[in-house]
């Protein structure tokens, strides 16, 4: 059977071939960029009151299966952050999801990529 061509790396001028997305060394300084967990703001106290939220809150809210995801909502926590609120992982700031639920959350309100540009503007 065939296989796929591979194509340009997404970062333009850059000649290198990938099975898709970035080629490594792009994908490097991507990821140098964004930071560890720790310093995007989920460090151990962040693992602390996730987990305690989960255990008080099993469920997830979309669809009622097993929540293993705690979710800053309606605002993430980069905006509650950036708003300077005090105390942005609150048990009033976040809602239980599962995986698959957090993850189609997070595409349809904070698009990044291809999608960013077709999405209108989220009123609260």
């Amino acid at each position: 059977m065939p296989r796929k061509p591979r194509t340009p790396c997404t970062i333009p001028g850059c000649p290198e071939l990938t099975s898709g997305g970035r080629c490594p060394t792009h994908e490097r300084e991507a990821e140098q960029q964004r930071g560890t967990t720790a310093e995007r703001g989920y460090d151990t106290r962040w693992q602390r009151i996730r987990r305690r939220y989960l255990y008080a809150h099993p469920w997830c809210v979309l669809c009622s299966r097993v929540a293993t995801v705690a979710d800053h909502f309606p605002e993430s926590r980069r905006s509650l952050v950036a708003r300077g609120v005090s105390d942005p992982d609150a048990f009033s700031r976040l809602r239980p999801l599962c995986t698959s639920c957090h993850n189609r959350e997070t595409a349809k309100h904070q698009p990044g990529g291809w999608a960013a540009e077709r999405v209108r503007p989220r009123r609260f």
